[in-house]
């Protein structure tokens, strides 16, 4: 999301028109979007900023129509809702944006009646609770609470039943739980936290991915009703064993990076894949991977492969192959002269090897 910053804190109202010409415009009522951003910081003057760039106790939303349906609050130091009355958008109010402010609390009162909401956004704050804020909020599908202090998922989740996009990135989460409820999930980001075991996800029929890298995960498993998952990302966690997804036949692109993986297996029952990233594991040979017939992209940098042997058998047949990274291996270090060229002759289907990409 940008964040072009402009010089007055009133309200911008059109979101199609040039920012040097915003600055200087106020917003015809008809319109029903707002933003509103702090000053670049070239343009700030030497001295220390404020505490807050916002009045505590000023409504600099006023000449808002009651009408607005979008909101940006972005980087403005707020620290308290209540001056901005936002409750007055509830009839109409559909996507609020409030990232990259000083906001603690949520109250009740203020969201509550913003019955219209359907997306959220409180990256980069200082949320510790949600409690009971968010519970009578029937329409709000995407919620991002990414960069807080948040320590459990919130039971708030239980009470949102038209969610489908969720993000929890970096915050202090231990344990996934709370989810029971939100059957209509389609992603679902964890990543970034304090995380040590996948389980409770029992009731995400639907989802479609989950991104759960960065955690202390040491185990696939309890994923065996997800299955419409696409996409599933547990980089830099503490996996060593691909095992568990014989009952995701949907998977797409699966995320391994970064892992203790020691051989490539268990991927039987997952035809689909597109995407495999397993780079900067244990493996000591390229197999298993035969039977991917839609398979574009395999990341497999920094492991102990150690000649090239195997692309013949392995990936030779497969026609939708486009990528491949290999390059940290024995078989790139030990040969690096004739390195490129063999996986040229072997793989002509390709059309990049490593980060640069094969001459027509």
């Amino acid at each position: 999301m940008s964040t072009e910053e402009q010089e007055s804190s009133t309200p911008v109202v059109n979101e199609t028109a040039p920012v040097a010409e915003q600055a200087t415009r106020v917003a015809p009522p008809v319109e029903r979007s707002a933003r509103v951003v702090l000053p670049d910081p070239e343009d700030e003057s030497e001295e220390e900023p404020e505490e807050a760039f916002i009045e505590e106790d000023r409504d600099f939303l006023a000449e808002l129509p009651d009408e607005t349906e979008d909101l940006e609050l972005v980087h403005l130091k707020i620290g308290s809702l209540a001056p901005l009355r936002l409750p007055r958008f509830g009839a109409h109010l559909k996507k609020l944006c409030l990232r990259q402010n000083f906001i603690s609390r949520l109250d009740p009162e203020i969201f509550q009646p913003l019955k219209k909401l359907q997306e959220l956004d409180l990256y980069d704050n200082k949320v510790k609770h949600v409690e009971d804020a968010l519970n009578d909020l029937p329409e709000l599908s995407v919620l991002d609470l990414s960069f807080n202090l948040i320590r459990t998922v919130p039971e708030a989740l239980l009470h949102l039943p038209a969610l489908h996009t969720v993000y929890f990135v970096q915050n202090r989460i231990s344990k996934i739980n709370n989810l029971q409820a939100s059957v209509s999930l389609r992603s679902l980001e964890l990543g970034g936290n304090k995380i040590r075991k996948i389980e409770n996800l029992e009731s995400l029929v639907n989802l479609e991915e989950l991104w759960i890298g960065k955690n202390k995960i040491t185990k696939l498993e309890n994923l065996g009703t997800l299955k419409r998952l696409k996409i599933l990302s547990l980089q830099s966690n503490r996996i060593t064993k691909l095992e568990n997804l014989e009952e995701l036949d949907s998977l797409e692109e699966i995320y391994l990076s970064h892992n203790g993986v020691q051989r490539i297996e268990g991927l039987e029952h997952n035809p689909k894949l597109t995407t495999l990233d397993l780079g900067n594991n244990f493996i000591p040979e390229l197999e298993n991977i035969s039977h991917l017939p839609h398979l574009q992209e395999l990341w497999m940098s920094n492991n102990k492969i150690p000649n090239l042997h195997a692309l013949d058998s392995q990936l030779k047949h497969i026609t939708t192959l486009e990528t491949l990274y290999l390059e940290g291996n024995p078989c790139q270090t030990e040969d690096m002269s004739g390195y490129r060229r063999k996986i040229i002759l072997a793989l002509p289907q390709l059309k990049q090897i490593d980060a640069t990409y094969v001459k027509a």
